[in-house]
């Protein structure tokens, strides 16, 4: 039965939202419709590190080669690290397995995202700003900036941690400032030294008391894409900057204070971010927590088949010290249309509730983990101390739950018990057998 015949509309149009629609065009559902507020689909911000499990659902979508495209390819390590004084290599954390992470400019992988999915079920200059309930017509009609309104059956709110359809369900956002902000920006290969270039081909953090900054090498030299993408985590007050905007941006000479007597490479870094930023400008955003959210639906009692649904950065923001946050609107996405699409029953509050006992242990634990990792990097620890509080095979193993985990694997299995009765035929991987599992 399920719901492929229900009218769907997606708020919100970044990563989140755009990975579901392709989700739901891989999971075989038809009627549904994205809105974006913009006037156009565009990303910003810096580059964004897709990992091991991300990537095996980008994959599954055929998107391998409009990724790597415009990506990073074939990582020698996952991450390395150096001394922030003397540049000197600390140790690092091998890759886990294939497909290995690739790093890639936001706007460029919402660009591939954007290939498969039809003009015809995109709008964008669509900002919402209320949702009623038609008990009369059994559907939700959506009331937009621009005057115009829209009907659906399910709303899905991918629309990030300001969202509307979150406020619409009476959830509060209390942030809670982390003790840090994140620099942004980008270096061309060419402003570098040719030692510097070389080591930052790879994934390197300098790691410093307080702080550290983490290059990625975005892109490839093949697409005219490649660049170092700079992420300068730094602990500052919160009272001189505020906004978590990714829009906002602060003089270099601020992110240069914090890192003015580090190796030469963060030099040619700063000096590169010069460069490259002919208005002394690079972003600043300020890094809050949130606590998980407890319930991430709603349906309606009149009607079985009709409800709303939080997912990516809406539900289950995170912080980016584990690089995350892309990678769980990507799992969650594929996750809820596969439940969409091939639930048993008509009844929507049993399917959305299956899809939050799914999702929802691994996103907190996420959320928890990226939480303590930043203020891990953010403590005043001796330097004496880092060889035993920064052991690399200690902190490959707490990353290694993250990178392993198989959304399709997951999905077959979990809460069987729970759900006996209910059957989803599973598609996975181009290259694997759909499988029919109870769970």
């Amino acid at each position: 039965m399920g719901f492929a015949d229900k009218k769907i509309a997606v708020i919100g149009g970044g990563l989140g939202g755009m990975a579901f629609m392709n989700s739901a065009r891989h999971a075989g559902l038809k009627n549904i419709h994205l809105y974006e507020a913009a006037p156009e689909f565009t990303e910003v911000g810096a580059g964004v590190n897709i990992t091991r499990n991300a990537n095996r659902v980008l994959d599954a979508f055929g998107l391998k080669d409009d990724v790597l495209l415009k990506s990073s390819r074939d990582p020698p390590s996952y991450m390395e690290y150096y001394h922030y004084r003397t540049g000197d290599f600390l140790g690092q954390i091998d890759e886990f397995g294939d497909p290995k992470s690739r790093q890639i400019h936001r706007a460029h992988l919402l660009e591939a995202l954007r290939k498969n999915v039809s003009n015809e079920l995109l709008s964008t200059g669509k900002r919402l700003t209320t949702i009623t309930w038609d008990d009369g017509k059994k559907e939700y009609v959506l009331s937009f900036q621009d005057g115009t309104s829209a009907t659906a059956d399910i709303i899905i709110g991918c629309d990030g941690i300001k969202s509307a359809v979150r406020k619409h369900l009476g959830h509060e956002d209390h942030p809670i400032y982390s003790g840090q902000m994140v620099y942004r920006g980008y270096v061309a290969y060419e402003d570098l030294s040719p030692e510097t270039a070389a080591l930052l081909r790879k994934t390197a953090n300098f790691r410093g008391p307080k702080k550290h900054v983490l290059t990625l090498p975005i892109g490839n030299d093949e697409s005219n894409t490649s660049r170092v993408g700079i992420i300068g985590f730094m602990t500052e007050p919160l009272e001189g900057w505020t906004s978590e905007s990714w829009l906002d941006k602060a003089p270099i000479d601020d992110f240069f204070e914090h890192v003015k007597d580090w190796t030469g490479a963060v030099q040619e870094i700063i000096a590169g971010l010069r460069k490259g930023h002919p208005d002394g400008r690079i972003l600043k955003q300020t890094l809050y927590v949130r606590e998980p959210t407890e319930k991430w639906f709603a349906t309606e009692s009149s009607s079985a088949s009709s409800g709303i649904i939080l997912i990516g950065d809406s539900v289950h923001s995170t912080l980016p010290h584990q690089g995350q946050g892309a990678c769980m609107a990507i799992e969650s996405g594929f996750a809820l249309a596969q439940v969409l699409q091939q639930w048993k029953t008509s009844n929507l509050d049993d399917a959305l509730q299956f899809f939050q006992d799914l999702r929802k242990p691994r996103t907190d634990r996420i959320t928890k983990t990226s939480a303590e990792t930043g203020k891990m990097a953010s403590c005043e620890i001796p330097e004496e101390k880092w060889p035993e509080v920064f052991n690399y095979s200690v902190m490959r193993e707490r990353m290694r739950w993250v990178m392993e985990y198989d959304l399709f694997q997951d999905l077959a299995t979990k809460h069987d018990a729970l759900y006996e009765n209910t059957n989803i035929s599973l598609k996975g991987p181009a290259d694997s057998t759909a499988q029919e599992v109870a769970v």
